[in-house]
């Protein structure tokens, strides 16, 4: 089922499967800035990664020696959530543990995604709970895809995501699994800009640990659309568009709380780079912050 909060500057829609925000529109332009999911490419708008992120080791993790099968970026992104309340422009969704989630990950946790609308903003709540009597650990991040491209006239290229005054990122090495290594290369900038050349991406996402302050801005050339998303409760981010070796017209900005996982590391979800603790009875929230210009 599809939500819609909207107030006097953006509709958004978000869908109870995965509570996955699919579309964000200024109602002053009509501007859609969410990819559309065109399955010819890449069909997903901005899927929840939980309670793991990216791809893990022979797709297992253990915790206390015992062994899960879970899959890429968990299951939260393809389990159903229900409306807990909403308003005009704020809705709160909680997910829904299947049994097969439980076989994946068996420990009582509690999450519940809650979007806000204020003036051009979007806020996006994760708020998570361990329900148990023990400590667990899990992960949790973002994989919004934003459009580029957005005026007649316009190309992918023509965007860039601003870094400021830097001359050079430092991602993450994938080795040939696409496990994470120790390594770093240099990627170049243009006058502090990544242009979104879809070159940029063959090696894969983006993987980053050293980006401050915590924001990313996608701007245009030849427009004046910007698109900022604050992620301070977030130590990473990535960003990232599916490779076909042409423009797709889209990027990624992927806030995440833990690396995935790393070709050093052992299965332990406990030691995993970034890992959350919640002890019993605690909840954490941490926020995205969206804004269109």
């Amino acid at each position: 089922m599809k939500y819609t909060i909207h107030n006097a500057v953006l509709t958004a829609e978000i869908d109870s499967h995965g509570a996955e925000l699919c579309s964000l529109r200024s109602n002053l332009t009509g501007t859609e800035y969410i990819w559309q999911a065109d399955p010819e490419i890449w069909a997903r708008h901005a899927p929840l990664l939980f309670p793991i992120i990216g791809r893990l080791k022979d797709k297992q993790y253990t915790v206390g020696g015992q062994t899960y099968d879970i899959t890429q970026h968990g299951f939260a992104r393809d389990s159903e959530f229900v409306c807990m309340e909403q308003n005009e422009n704020s809705i709160a969704l909680s997910l829904v543990i299947s049994e097969q989630a439980e076989r994946m990950y068996p420990f009582p946790i509690a999450l519940t995604i809650r979007y806000t609308l204020d003036g051009n903003r979007l806020k996006k709540e994760h708020i998570t709970t361990n329900k148990g009597n023990e400590p667990l650990y899990y992960e949790i991040g973002g994989h919004d895809a934003f459009n580029v491209a957005l005026d007649a006239g316009e190309t992918m290229q023509d965007y860039y995501v601003d870094f400021g005054d830097r001359a050079e990122l430092y991602p993450f090495v994938n080795d040939e699994n696409l496990m994470l290594t120790k390594d770093k290369r240099a990627v170049p900038l243009k006058d502090g800009r990544l242009y979104l050349d879809p070159e940029v991406f063959a090696l894969d996402a983006l993987i980053m640990d050293d980006i401050s302050p915590r924001h990313l801005t996608i701007r245009s050339d030849k427009s004046a659309h910007t698109i900022r998303m604050d992620f301070e409760d977030f130590p990473y981010v990535a960003l990232w568009t599916k490779y076909t070796g042409k423009a797709t017209n889209y990027v990624c900005i992927e806030p995440w709380t833990t690396l995935p996982d790393c070709a050093y590391l052992d299965k332990a979800l406990e030691n995993k780079i970034g890992v959350r603790r919640l002890n019993a009875g605690e909840t954490e929230i941490v926020t995205t912050l969206t804004t269109i210009e």
